[in-house]
C-alpha cells in the first residue's frame, strides 16, 4: 500500500511492520493514559500492560496501520477480521499532543476504505460508553450503538458501522 497524505499534507498512512513496534507502543500507552485519566477509571486498561511484542505479534497476525506526522509515528489502528462480514478496531490512539488533527479520521478512513474493499459488511469496535468524546467522534462517523455490557466492569458501548445493506452476523464481537 502506498503512503496517502491527508488535506494538509502533513501525515501519511501504511501499514505497520514490527520495526514500528516501540513507537506504537509508545502512542498506545500515551493515548490509553489520557483515556484512563479523562475517565478517572480505576479498572485496569489493557492496553496499559502491552508490549512491543504483543504489538509485533499484532502486525503479523492482523491489519496494524500507522499515521506519520513529521517523521515519527503519530497514531495507529488495529483491525482483526473476525468473519469474512465482520472486521473488528481495536488499540485505536493518536498521541494526545496532536488530537483533533484529523489524524485519527485518516486511520480510521484508511481501515474503513480497505474494509469495503475486501467485501466485509460491517466494522465493530468497544470503547466505554461514559468517554462522550469518543461516542461523539463514532457517531460522526456512522458508526451506531449495538449493545451495551458491565462484563469488563463498566459501561462497556459495542459500535459498529455497517458498510452495507446485507445481513451480517454480529456475535463474534460479543466474546471480545
Amino acid at each position: 500500500m502506498n503512503e496517502t497524505k491527508n488535506e494538509s499534507g502533513k501525515a501519511a498512512v501504511r501499514r505497520a511492520v514490527k520495526a514500528d513496534a516501540e513507537e506504537i507502543l509508545r502512542v498506545t500507552k500515551a493515548a490509553f493514559t489520557l483515556y484512563k485519566d479523562d475517565l478517572h477509571s480505576t479498572y485496569s486498561v489493557p492496553a496499559l500492560s502491552e508490549t512491543a511484542a504483543d504489538i509485533e505479534a499484532d502486525i503479523e497476525s492482523h491489519a496494524v496501520y500507522v499515521a506519520i506526522s513529521n517523521g515519527r509515528i503519530a497514531g495507529s489502528i488495529r483491525l482483526k477480521k473476525l468473519t469474512n462480514e465482520l472486521a473488528y478496531v481495536y488499540r485505536f490512539g493518536v498521541s494526545p499532543d496532536i488530537n483533533n488533527s484529523g489524524i485519527g479520521s485518516k486511520l480510521l478512513g484508511e481501515v474503513i476504505d480497505d474494509c469495503t474493499k475486501a467485501g466485509v459488511k460491517a466494522i465493530a469496535l468497544h470503547t466505554n460508553s461514559r468517554y462522550y468524546k469518543l461516542a461523539r467522534y463514532y457517531y460522526g462517523k456512522r458508526f451506531f450503538v449495538h449493545s451495551t455490557s458491565t462484563a469488563k466492569g463498566y459501561i462497556r458501548a459495542l459500535f459498529v458501522k455497517e458498510l452495507s445493506d446485507e445481513e451480517y452476523d454480529i456475535s463474534p464481537a460479543f466474546e471480545l
